[in-house]
């Protein structure tokens, strides 16, 4: 009796330990798994990075190339690496194919004077250019006040909870952010018009440190055929930067800062395989733009000051995705953010991103467990957040509010939309 109650004793015992080392082969299995994926992921990453225009895919050689820059007190960023890195760009793209224009505007540093000697240089080197170094300060746009001369309200005012404001109402960031990007393109325009010249492609680029050869690798995205290409923009590695604009194949935030990002099932495999990644919307640093829509009348904008007084805010770099494909139907599914390119908003960040000899920027550490996070991330986290949820009820308020307005309430970047609101102060900008 006794030996038989031990072996019946003995038996769960079995079983939790044949249970633990099926889990530990499932475990290593994974995990070998995914270290060969990482592999795939690091061979993909270069062989799709292009170093020389004579590399580059056919299509893609020889375009024209419209660069356009906003700058807002960046002297010392554009006095220690962005003004070379520009001039590095046009050598190696030709400046036979490109047209520079740059916007300043109301700075509180000298960017004004680092800008005039680089337009001294672009002027020396016979560098087709604009530069427009606008006076108006931040300071000067409030101060205008919610009204014109004539008494009618100006468009980007609206009224927040802020006690005691000047005016009743605060100017918005967002839609004066939106008009200095129109402005900068208005040179495309005009020399299209009066000249018949046109670009095949638009270059946008922030303030952030990058090479030649991260543009030439955007320009041969999925082999130059796409509406957008997004780099990678990064601040503080391995966190990416710009979460206001980036949405995945899906419409959907990304559920963390960190690889491979993404909720969305196309967006994350590819992502995990170092491809050109599909995405609704994204911006990130520096994007590449198929020029056609904005020839058919495609501009930059923000959400109607009617939303924005629900304490909602939208990026005009995610709304211009939602409005191409408005402008040319289909223009929204050829959208990509490429991780092949990566720029960063400090030396540090850009060489933290090119580690190692073949300048992989996601260790195969942080690979594995960037993917075990974001499992376990899909499995917790609701795919419709309290934000999002926040967000429709109040855009559903708006439009049956508008029921008897004059105002025609329709909205079609719903997926750029958050829980915000941006106010333009004298020194940047603010939450309310």
């Amino acid at each position: 009796m006794l030996r038989r109650s031990y072996r019946r004793s003995s038996l769960p015992r079995r079983l939790v330990r044949l249970l633990l080392y099926f889990l530990c082969a499932l475990f290593v299995l994974d995990l070998l798994t995914i270290l060969k994926h990482h592999r795939e992921f690091s061979r993909n990453l270069v062989s799709h990075t292009y170093t020389s225009t004579a590399v580059l895919p056919t299509p893609v050689r020889d375009q024209k190339i419209y660069i356009v820059a906003q700058f807002w007190t960046n002297a010392r960023v554009i006095s220690e690496r962005w003004g070379q890195a520009l001039l590095d760009l046009v050598d190696v793209l030709g400046k036979e194919n490109v047209h520079v224009s740059i916007l300043e505007s109301g700075s509180l540093d000298n960017t004004k004077e680092v800008l005039k000697q680089l337009d001294d240089i672009l002027v020396q080197n016979n560098i087709p250019h604009v530069t427009i170094l606008d006076p108006t300060t931040h300071a000067d746009e409030i101060n205008a006040g919610p009204l014109d001369s004539q008494g009618t309200p100006r468009q980007g005012w609206i009224q927040t909870t802020t006690v005691g404001t000047q005016w009743g109402k605060e100017l918005r960031r967002i839609p004066y952010l939106a008009r200095l990007r129109n402005r900068a393109l208005d040179p495309l325009f005009k020399s299209h018009d009066e000249q018949g010249q046109k670009f095949d492609k638009i270059l946008f680029l922030n303030d952030v440190v990058f090479r030649p050869q991260d543009v030439l690798t955007l320009l041969a995205t999925n082999q130059g055929s796409f509406s957008a290409a997004c780099a990678l923009d990064f601040h503080l590695p391995p966190a990416y930067y710009d979460t206001f604009a980036l949405r995945d194949s899906e419409g959907l935030g990304t559920i963390q800062t960190t690889f491979p990002y993404f909720r969305g099932i196309d967006s994350r495999e590819t992502m995990l395989k170092g491809m050109p990644t599909k995405v609704s919307s994204c911006w990130n640093g520096m994007i590449v733009m198929d020029s056609a829509p904005f020839y058919e009348g495609l501009r930059f904008r923000a959400l109607s000051d009617s939303l924005a007084s629900k304490h909602l805010e939208a990026s005009e770099c995610c709304l211009i995705h939602t409005d191409m494909n408005v402008t040319i139907p289909g223009a929204g599914q050829r959208i990509y953010v490429n991780p092949s390119v990566r720029v960063g908003y400090t030396v540090d960040a850009y060489n933290t991103t090119h580690s190692g000899p073949e300048e992989n920027f996601v260790s195969a550490t942080q690979y594995v467990t960037g993917l075990w996070t974001n499992r376990l991330r899909r499995v917790v986290l609701p795919r419709e957040t309290k934000s999002m949820k926040e967000v429709t009820r109040k855009m559903a308020r708006w439009v049956k509010e508008g029921e008897n307005s004059l105002e025609r309430r329709e909205e079609n970047g719903a997926i750029c939309a958050i829980d915000e609101q941006h106010i333009l102060i004298w020194n940047g900008w603010k939450h309310v």
